[in-house]
């Protein structure tokens, strides 16, 4: 069924599950958020959603080692639930069920047989509703609060326009990171157990994303869009040290931070803007010439194909192929090679070959779209405002602890 493969993920990044019933139900309270509780009844339901949808044992260690992370997400979570109350916001019922089917990718007009599958797979809808009816009251509240507040000025564009620029050709990571901060100043001992724990469900071949989503402890990855490309030029040498020495999917561990520890785990690297990469050129080909000797001959682009007489070598005229198209040593050659002048020979399987630049991309126009980078102006802007807005709630609202 084709809910299958997303209910669990959903489940997971959101922490659905509030309160579902059950015929054994005892609730004591463990920590009390202004006026929202939460429940042992409550802790101990969302740890088991946590569990089930990692695909580990409902044991005693596996509750231990997530118990901590789920309790403060759930924390904020009720912190987002009151501030949106206070300002009224609402959320019809059409329009949640219409993002809960967004969600769950399901045509809304199949709601009764999404339900069915819930009932079989033990999830209450009402569960799903409530959590994802605070997900969207979050959403809604947070829009109207900064969007209006946000400016992008002609600067701002152009200054981004730049850095694209700027970054053609260079290295770039896309990686995920796991923090773990100092609950007490200089307390790294704790923080690293705190760390040993995560490390122990990652030993078990869970998704590092998922995992981090649910235990990183930067606050701002409440925005479920963590994992990022990042340019080299922007990392500090101890990352970029540690990004260098990985390749693609490990991971690194014990990584000091100034008030704690972190994990990373690449994911990709490239080359920015290697899709807008275009080149032009002649490549020539032979098994027994020596193609340095065409470096000393009159050829030319604009040389007419039918006049080349040229024994025992072939040829054949590339018109604006991708970069990312090319092997990696021929992309090497061409991007250092001038137009109009011959690469060095690149020797493929024992066939010699060069290759006549004739002409390279226009970056400008693939790399730089205004629109796009409006776009990304305004999410950085609404994320900064949002996610320090919830660090400041968080940091000020009434949370009071009544067993640990």
């Amino acid at each position: 069924m084709i809910y299958k493969s997303f209910i669990f993920v959903i489940l997971f990044i959101l922490l659905l599950e509030t309160k579902l019933l059950s015929d054994e139900k005892f609730e004591g309270l463990i920590v009390s958020v202004d006026s929202e509780a939460i429940t042992t009844y409550d802790l101990s339901e969302r740890i088991k959603l946590v569990l089930k949808s990692l695909n580990l044992d409902d044991n005693i260690k596996n509750r231990d080692s997530v118990r901590d992370r789920v309790l403060e997400l759930l924390i904020l979570e009720k912190i987002k639930k009151i501030e949106s109350e206070k300002f009224n916001v609402e959320i019809a019922e059409e329009e949640l069920n219409n993002f809960i089917s967004k969600m769950y990718d399901f045509p809304v007009d199949e709601f009764e047989q999404f339900k069915t599958f819930l009932k079989q797979e033990k999830i209450d809808i009402d569960v799903i509703k409530e959590q994802l009816k605070a997900e969207l009251m979050w959403k809604k509240y947070t829009r109207q609060k900064f969007s209006s507040k946000i400016t992008i000025n002609k600067s701002e564009v152009e200054t981004l326009a730049n850095n694209l620029m700027n970054k053609v050709g260079k290295v770039e990571y896309n990686y995920s990171e796991i923090l773990f901060k100092n609950i007490k100043e200089n307390d790294l001992e704790n923080t690293k157990k705190r760390m040993n724990k995560v490390l122990s469900l990652l030993e078990s071949e869970l998704s590092f994303d998922l995992v981090a989503k649910k235990f990183d402890e930067n606050i701002s990855t409440t925005n479920l869009e963590k994992n990022r490309w990042v340019m080299v030029d922007n990392l500090d040498d101890d990352l970029k040290s540690v990004l260098n020495q990985l390749g693609v999917g490990e991971i690194k561990s014990n990584i000091k931070t100034k008030n704690g520890y972190k994990i990373i785990k690449l994911n990709e690297k490239r080359i920015f803007g290697l899709e807008a990469f275009t080149y032009s050129f002649i490549k020539f080909s032979s098994f027994n010439k020596d193609l340095n000797e065409l470096k000393k001959s009159n050829i030319t682009c604009e040389f007419d194909e039918d006049k080349f007489n040229l024994e025992d070598i072939s040829f054949v005229s590339i018109q604006n192929i991708k970069a990312n198209e090319l092997s990696e040593i021929f992309f090497d050659e061409l991007e250092k090679t001038k137009i109009g002048s011959f690469t060095n020979i690149i020797d493929i399987s024992g066939e010699n070959n060069i290759l006549l630049v004739c002409d390279k991309f226009d970056k400008e126009k693939q790399v730089v779209n205004r629109e796009k980078i409006e776009t990304k102006i305004f999410a950085e802007k609404f994320n900064q405002l949002t996610n320090t807005y919830l660090a400041n709630l968080r940091k000020n609202i009434n949370v009071k602890f009544f067993t640990e």
